[in-house]
C-alpha cells in the first residue's frame, strides 16, 4: 500500500496563516503590478516554499524551495 504525502494547502504569509488559494491570488496580483511577491513559508518547518496552481490530477499546494526531509509536508 503506497503512503500519501500530506498536501500542503496553507502557509504562513507575514505571519499569518493563508490558504493557497489566497496565496495564488496574491501572487498573480504582485506580477500584475510588477511588484516582489511576499515570501511563504511553511506551517510546519517555517522554511520557504512556493505556490503551484492545480494541473492534471495534482490539486494547488504549496512546495518547499529547498528539500527538507525533517518536514511532514516534505516529498522527495
Amino acid at each position: 500500500m503506497k503512503i500519501k504525502m500530506p498536501t500542503m494547502t496553507e502557509c504562513i504569509m507575514n505571519g499569518n496563516t493563508i490558504s493557497i488559494n489566497k496565496a495564488l491570488t496574491l501572487r498573480d496580483q504582485a506580477d500584475n503590478r510588477g511588484v516582489n511577491r511576499e515570501d511563504y513559508l511553511c506551517t510546519k518547518c517555517r522554511q520557504l516554499v512556493r505556490a503551484h496552481k492545480s494541473g492534471g490530477s495534482v490539486g494547488a499546494h504549496f512546495e518547499h524551495h529547498k528539500r527538507n526531509p525533517d518536514c511532514p509536508f516534505f516529498k522527495s
